[in-house]
């Protein structure tokens, strides 16, 4: 059925009814899926996705909800007005199912009144959604599908099926690539955290064709559908989980990568994964530095003269190949007549990996371990947003944040010991 195409669902013994359209179809189904979204949630998508105007959805919904294609509830949270939640109604599961949308055969009952922690329910709704407007022009590539007790099974054969774990949500790509979210809003103990980790590192292991993308999102009071209030920082919550990730070794199974941020950054965040920009690629690091170093070289507002040394000339031989930096150079700055060995890594937001190198090498720095004296790490992001947004601990001496494009145009401050300097555009 395209936009242009509509078919008349007349509801039988009565005169109502209501035409669909495409649109109409991709909006119930995104209800069906979903389960319960409050009206905001749909007026988003609807608006930023199908680019219908938020009150020409609300007055389909009022029509719909006439019909019983969609039925409404309504949700309190924290003394604020009313929430309008919204689910599929009997005759828009049957107009799913009749369109071949779904072939689901009985409608799942579902009420505001079975959520039991409505800011966690809610909270996942909001990224999904703003996940999908993200991935607006690539949505077709994906699939997000409500989690159920079938989404994760140890075994094939259905007289030993065993349930590995259920995530909050899931999106997959047509490459095989899946994002598990889980939304954390800080009141469940770490040692759960644990257990899931561990579940995901199982899980990784026993699908090896598959690559699984483990987002743990930490609430941040940005949802108006909350029905908690949160600390206003969170930033040791998103911290702590990522030590924990890197304690557990989860990052090491080789298709298994996990990220931490607030909820915030999930979407964007969630949609590089999706849309393979993260993880970033060995060759894609490789032409960030060249470019970084070759206009370092060209920029006139500094005379630094770097070369590239081996990997090899820094490290001890119990270092693991995988926490070496990226690419690893002798600076010169020739106005101080000064020579610096220095690092440099490509870092992603949220990326449990990216933490564990940054704080390995700070590690390593700081305890005299390496065979050069190294005078900094340079963490360089593809983008301010992401520089500016991702959580590391307060502590590090040795490391100096900065994003891509400063290197490629903006004059670059000399090095210097124990400071952390975020350049900014």
């Amino acid at each position: 059925m395209d936009n242009e195409h509509k078919v008349w669902y007349s509801i039988k013994h009565t005169k109502k009814g209501a035409w669909i359209n495409s649109k109409d179809l991709e909006l119930l189904q995104l209800i069906y899926t979903n389960r319960i979204l409050t009206l905001k949630q749909i007026k988003r998508y609807g608006r930023y996705i199908l680019n219908v105007p938020e009150s020409t959805i609300k007055s389909k919904l009022k029509r719909w909800f006439s019909n019983d294609i969609v039925s409404l509830e309504y949700l309190s949270t924290l003394g604020k007005p009313v929430v309008s939640c919204y689910k599929i109604g009997k005759y828009g599961f049957q107009i799913l199912q009749n369109e071949g949308v779904i072939n689901d055969e009985e409608l799942l009952e579902v009420t505001v009144k079975n959520i039991k922690q409505p800011s966690h329910y809610f909270g996942i709704q909001d990224v999904v959604i703003d996940t999908l407007i993200e991935m607006k022009d690539k949505r077709s590539t994906i699939t997000s599908t409500h989690p159920n007790y079938k989404t994760y099974s140890s075994s094939e054969n259905m007289l030993n099926k065993e349930t590995i774990i259920i995530p909050d949500w899931k999106i997959a790509t047509t490459d095989k690539k899946i994002l598990n979210i889980e939304f954390d809003t800080g009141y469940q103990n770490l040692s759960k955290i644990k257990e899931k980790v561990d579940s995901y590192m199982e899980l990784a292991t026993t699908r090896p064709e598959e690559h699984h993308f483990i987002l743990f999102v930490v609430a941040d009071n940005k949802s108006e559908t909350y029905t908690t209030e949160y600390p206003a920082n969170r930033e040791i919550r998103i911290v702590n989980i990522k030590q924990l990730i890197g304690n557990k070794v989860g990052n090491k199974v080789k298709n298994l990568d996990f990220y931490v941020c607030s909820a915030y950054r999930a979407p964007s965040i969630a949609s590089n994964i999706l849309k393979g920009i993260y993880p970033i690629t060995q060759s894609q690091k490789e032409s960030e530095l060249e470019l970084a170093m070759l206009s370092v070289q060209l920029n006139d507002d500094v005379d630094y003269t770097i070369s590239p040394i081996e990997a090899s000339e820094f490290y001890l031989s119990d270092v693991p190949d995988e926490l070496y930096g990226d690419s690893h150079h002798a600076m010169v700055d020739h106005l101080n007549n000064k020579k610096l060995d220095v690092i440099f890594n490509i870092v992603e937001e949220g990326s449990v990996n990216a933490f564990d190198r940054l704080s390995y090498l700070e590690t390593l720095i700081s305890s005299k371990r390496m065979k050069r004296e190294v005078e900094q790490v340079y963490a360089l992001y593809l983008s301010t947003a992401a520089m500016q947004n991702d959580v590391l601990p307060k502590d590090f001496k040795h490391i100096s944040f900065s994003q891509t494009q400063v290197w490629h145009y903006k004059k670059i401050d000399s090095p210097s010991n124990n400071k952390v300097v975020r350049v900014l555009e």
